[in-house]
């Protein structure tokens, strides 16, 4: 089943603000079954908005339309549906009583430009309950064309809550599909591709792999009229990604590096603190963010100058002086000084020179050396990441993550990543 997805919005086509609801409608319908063939943003010109609908109408089931049913006189997306389709507009008296209410509550006084978001196509279905948000599907003929908020969290849950039960009702999958993505940390995208060559030629399966930076995603598609054999095919295909990538794969779907670590400290009953200089905090920031973090996470300190390094983790002077900040030396006495400094099992260090100055010769931009500090050993690595001073931050946090996660999971003490400089 094949569908289009319309984005309204100066602010879209501008580039002040991502395509964010295209993403996620995309990425919600395709498991399902729901191909989405064109996906156009256009700016907030009635003609262009009318011209878009009236061809996606005239070659797709459905269509899904985001943005421009908010109160400013830019927000035309009502007004263009209605004269698409030939069709008054109605207000919708519930919808009114809904921001008359709104208003009454936050105190402001009437708007009649609010008012607008009242007035709706003839034969408009709201799919808003509740929640005091926009949104609508209309049905024309056996096609349909839902109307959404361009606000990321109110388009989300519309599709999720609404959109998709309405799809299934009337558009059911001809074929069963199944889906994964797994998500794959230290290998190049070539490297990923060559391993997969042969898994390419299973009939009914379907293999994407793209990066999402300093990530590798692998998206495993298997289409089938019977699910007995979708399912084996299935199970087969992952049999085989496993068997090729192993420790490399991190999660699956919507799981976060720093989720998965924290489970696994979770788990153990164990306690992490990191000390971070060329990463300014993201490393902690990462592992903050996913709720109840305060059962593993015991601190972590940005050492960003010499100075810092000395007195809170005891770096000594003259090992600083000899072999620089940016050095082996440097990241094991970071690692083992936070780790002893907090007295948690395990301690992660990143020392390095994030760029785009500050680079010699023997010590380019986008080296780092990251150290691991447990009851067993501590070790360091070294590592020369690509890309600009957010990327080489970006792989230097994923990749202190990724290790303690390898070592947490297999036992791995110092993982192979195909960008490691050296050991």
């Amino acid at each position: 089943m094949r569908g289009a997805i319309l984005a309204i919005g100066n602010e879209l086509v501008e580039g002040r603000v991502p395509n964010t609801t295209s993403f996620l409608a995309a990425r919600r319908l395709f498991p399902l079954g729901y191909e989405i063939r064109e996906i156009l943003t256009v700016p907030d010109d009635l003609a262009l908005i009318k011209e878009s609908l009236r061809r996606f109408l005239g070659r797709y089931p459905f269509v899904i339309v985001s943005g421009g049913l908010g109160p400013t006189t830019d927000d035309l997306t009502n007004e263009a549906v209605a004269e698409a389709l030939g069709l008054p507009l109605e207000v919708k008296e519930e919808v009114l009583k809904r921001i008359e209410a709104w208003e009454k509550e936050a105190g402001l006084p009437p708007n009649p430009l609010r008012r607008k978001m009242a007035k709706l196509p003839a034969g408009a279905v709201l799919l808003t309950n509740e929640k005091a948000m926009a949104g609508y599907y209309l049905k024309v003929g056996e096609k349909l064309i839902f109307c959404l908020p361009g606000v990321p969290q109110e388009f989300e849950y519309l599709l999720k809550e609404r959109v998709i039960p309405i799809l299934l009702e009337h558009f059911p999958p001809e074929e069963v599909v199944r889906f994964k993505l797994y998500k794959i940390f230290g290998l190049r995208e070539a490297d990923i591709n060559l391993r997969l060559m042969e898994l390419e030629e299973l009939p009914g399966v379907v293999l994407g792999y793209y990066p999402v930076l300093p990530e590798i995603h692998l998206s495993l598609t298997v289409k089938h009229p019977s699910k007995e054999k979708a399912e084996e095919l299935f199970r087969q295909a992952e049999a085989k990604i496993y068997s090729l990538f192993g420790e490399y794969i991190f999660g699956e779907n919507d799981d976060l590096l720093e989720a998965v670590v924290g489970r696994l400290l979770e788990e153990r009953g164990e306690m992490l603190a990191v000390a971070e200089s060329c990463t300014g905090g993201l490393i902690s920031s990462r592992i903050t963010r996913v709720p109840g973090s305060s059962a593993y996470f015991e601190r972590g300190v940005v050492t960003y100058s010499n100075r810092a390094k000395q007195e809170i983790l005891g770096v000594p002077e003259e090992m600083i002086a000899k072999h620089g900040a940016v050095s082996e030396p440097v990241a094991l006495a970071m690692a083992e000084g936070i780790r002893n400094l907090a007295r948690t099992n395990y301690g992660l260090s990143v020392t390095g020179i994030a760029g785009p100055t500050g680079g010699t010769p023997e010590k380019p931009a986008g080296t780092v050396w990251i150290g691991f500090s447990c009851r067993e050993a501590t070790v360091a690595q070294c590592f020369l990441f690509p890309g600009d001073r957010h990327l080489v931050q970006d792989f230097s946090a994923t990749t202190a993550l990724d290790w303690l996660r390898r070592y947490l999971r297999y036992g791995t003490l110092v993982p192979r990543y195909q960008f490691a400089r050296r050991s």
